[in-house]
């Protein structure tokens, strides 16, 4: 039988090939534009928390469809991180996984917000924050 190595390099995910940190911060920066209240160098738990708790408040809009809409994909973000905390150090290749499948799925819920934005008539505003 022989060992089979498995490095960072190999795993497959969509979008960008995403170092632990860079989708780390690429994650910071998608829940700041979101609006949440990131702190200094978030970990994967407190970025997960942040997201979950901004899924709640989308959710809880009626006012606004197209943000409920994104929730859904934030939902699969915050999954994801929440996956990559429960791994830690353990599973390094599965986090980054994790890590990088929660990168696309942010870009995915703004694209819908985008697309969303643009069928609607002239005027009509999406909210810069989430409160």
């Amino acid at each position: 039988m022989h060992d089979v190595i498995v490095t960072n390099g190999d795993v497959k995910a969509p979008g960008a090939r995403l170092s632990r940190d860079a989708a780390l911060a690429a994650l910071g920066e998608a829940a700041q534009w979101w609006g949440c209240d990131v702190p200094d160098d978030p970990g994967t738990s407190e970025l997960a928390l942040l997201l979950d708790e901004l899924v709640e408040r989308l959710r809880a809009d009626r006012r606004d469809e197209r943000l409920r809409s994104a929730a859904v994909d934030l939902a699969e973000v915050a999954e994801a991180l929440g996956a990559a905390s429960r791994l830690g150090g353990l599973l390094p290749v599965i986090s980054l996984w994790h890590l990088r499948t929660a990168v696309e799925k942010e870009r995915l819920a703004r694209r819908h917000l985008a697309e969303a934005a643009a069928s609607q008539p002239a005027g009509a505003l999406l909210p810069a924050t989430v409160s």
